[in-house]
């Protein structure tokens, strides 16, 4: 972040230009998002001849943690390219490129679980050649090695070794004991910590405005994610492409993994808008089908 913004600061702009420009690329990812909802699920989503997907556009948490001077604005940008060219099997564009080296960049970390999700994903495609599987599994492993290398400098791990990690994420869970939203995670069972992650605050963890209303908009969350898992388990013909595949094995990697590291509240909302915008759009996909098939079963 001090190397992006270092020609800035030399030419001694304003503070409220940092806000001006960060505010205009989390626009800008924001408006890539928009076009990736159109390439995967289309411009409409009919609720009793209404159109709901423009609601949709504007979740609060997203436009929230985009307008602001930080590094989420950026890495959104990224992380919207990267799903926008996966989504058109655009390997090669400068969407795919621009958007994996802003995320490499800025957080390194998240660049490995994204390439991690690739590898997992391509790699058992049937739709496309074992030669064009084999070059972007090897392509992809070598770049989350590599992140995973500097992921452990940055995290002082260093080097695998079960133990130490063990040590450093219970650390890293300590160190939020003093603060403001504090939740026990090393207490909790998994599926209570994925739960806390993905779902919480909640009403019950929040005596504050603002709480309340990222509680509103996390239990609407949590009731796409009921529905969706509904009609997955009550219709076994629902097709899963490819970019719900990639979305939804990138937010269960990012719950992994951040579970392990993270034990506040604050930060659970922050973190998950990296993943969350586009883990909505590819319930709300399941949950279309779910709705048609059980119409027509209906009918």
């Amino acid at each position: 972040m001090l190397f992006l913004n270092y020609p800035f600061i030399k030419l001694q702009l304003p503070f409220w230009f940092g806000f001006l420009l960060y505010g205009i690329i989390g626009f800008f990812g924001v408006l890539i998002y928009i076009r990736w909802i159109h390439l995967v699920l289309g411009e409409k989503l009919l609720w009793k001849g209404i159109n709901i997907l423009p609601f949709f556009y504007f979740l609060p948490n997203l436009h929230f943690w985009t307008s602001g001077l930080g590094k989420e604005p950026v890495v959104f940008f990224g992380i919207a390219s990267v799903f926008y060219a996966l989504s058109s099997n655009q390997y090669k564009s400068v969407s795919f490129l621009v958007g994996s080296l802003l995320v490499v960049v800025i957080r390194p970390h998240i660049a490995m679980m994204m390439f991690l999700t690739i590898i997992l994903v391509s790699v058992f495609r049937n739709d496309i050649s074992f030669k064009r599987r084999f070059l972007i599994g090897s392509l992809s492993s070598l770049l989350a090695v590599g992140l995973t290398y500097i992921v452990f400098q940055m995290t002082h791990i260093r080097y695998w070794n079960w133990e130490r990690i063990n040590y450093f994420n219970e650390y890293s869970i300590l160190s939020f004991r003093y603060s403001g939203s504090y939740v026990p995670m090393l207490e909790y069972n998994w599926f209570y910590k994925l739960f806390s992650f993905y779902f919480r605050p909640l009403f019950y963890d929040t005596n504050s405005v603002w709480g309340i209303l990222v509680s509103i908009e996390n239990t609407f969350i949590l009731f796409i994610h009921c529905v969706a898992l509904f009609f997955i388990l009550r219709f076994r013909t629902i097709i899963y492409p490819e970019w719900v595949k990639y979305v939804l094995v990138f937010t269960i990697i990012c719950g992994l993994i951040y579970i392990q590291r993270y034990a506040n509240l604050g930060i659970f909302i922050r973190t998950k808008m990296m993943f969350q915008p586009f883990t909505i759009i590819a319930l709300l996909f399941i949950v279309k089908q779910g709705i048609s098939f059980k119409t027509a079963k209906i009918l």
